[in-house]
């Protein structure tokens, strides 16, 4: 993949390339692959997120490579890339790529009466990133199932936009299937909701707030209730979480945007960028500049 290109700000695509700023209620897009290519160069994406939309990349054809913050990824036949919104991805792909993507709402599926489990227990296993699945070629469930989401979509069926719904719901069970066997998954304890709704208070407040007194504030329970059901739950203190989403932050700043260190230091409120210099240096072991050389 050539060189990933910055940006002044990393942009916030509705769909293929148009940027928006507010949410989407209610929606669901799909493409195929080959549609997103004139079939004679290969394909670049530059550095951009989806916000307030999951995208879907499933490869039936071709290859290609994805850097999905900062690190890269091979696309072939048979691997399925889900990318939950607000991720930073960059990619290139061949000119006989194909396959489709697909883009949703949260709602779509959140909406359906009572709870979807699949796609709960997904997001919150891959919270805030990506799941990459590779499915054998005798596997065709998810094959037919996008197939069949296909299909409702460019036809007008009577209640077609529930029947998308239902095929979405099936697809989002197999997927959990296929990272099942990899995946260590919580059941509905009030351990697990507790550490779902820090992590959610967390990607609200993360670039203002960084207090674990803060976040069990909000959440009604003592600083050390939260720290410990936190530790059991992922085996990582409550202070290291808020820790690693300013750091993912961070890296996607010094990665795919055009912004000087200090300015960075002033999106993510750090008093001043020294103090933003030692945090990152302390956690990541090389400083600020050093990481945004190493990825040029």
């Amino acid at each position: 993949m050539r060189p990933v290109k910055s940006v002044e700000k990393i942009p916030n695509y509705h769909l293929y390339g148009n940027t928006i700023e507010g949410e989407v209620a209610s929606f669901f897009n799909m493409r195929r692959l080959e549609e997103l290519s004139d079939g004679l160069n290969n394909v670049v994406h530059h550095p951009h997120r989806h916000f307030n939309l999951f995208q879907i990349i499933w490869v039936t054809h071709g290859r290609g490579n994805i850097m999905i913050d900062e690190k890269m990824y091979e696309m072939e036949k048979g691997t399925l890339f889900y990318i939950h919104p607000g991720v930073v991805h960059a990619c290139e792909n061949s000119n006989d790529f194909k396959g489709f993507v697909l883009h949703f709402s949260p709602d779509v599926l959140l909406s359906q009466i009572g709870t979807n489990t699949s796609f709960e227990i997904i997001n919150t296993a891959i919270h805030n990133t990506f799941l990459a699945v590779r499915i054998n070629e005798k596997e065709k469930a998810i094959s037919n199932s996008i197939t069949e989401l296909w299909k409702e979509f460019t036809n007008d069926y009577v209640e077609k936009d529930q029947i998308i719904k239902n095929h979405l719901n099936v697809l989002m069970i197999y997927i959990q299937r296929q990272m099942h066997n990899d995946q260590g998954f919580g059941d509905g304890t009030s351990g697990n909701m507790i550490v779902k709704s820090f992590r959610t208070l967390i990607e609200q407040e993360y670039k203002k707030e960084r207090s674990v007194s803060y976040y069990a504030s909000l959440l009604h329970i003592t600083p050390t209730y939260l720290n410990d059901t936190v530790k059991k739950s992922t085996g990582k203190t409550a202070g290291t979480l808020i820790r690693e989403r300013v750091i993912l932050e961070a890296k996607r700043l010094l990665i795919f945007s055009r912004l000087s260190i200090s300015e960075i230091a002033f999106k993510l409120h750090f008093e001043d960028s020294a103090y933003f210099w030692k945090f990152f240096k302390k956690y990541v072991s090389i400083s600020p500049k050093s990481f945004r050389e190493q990825h040029k």
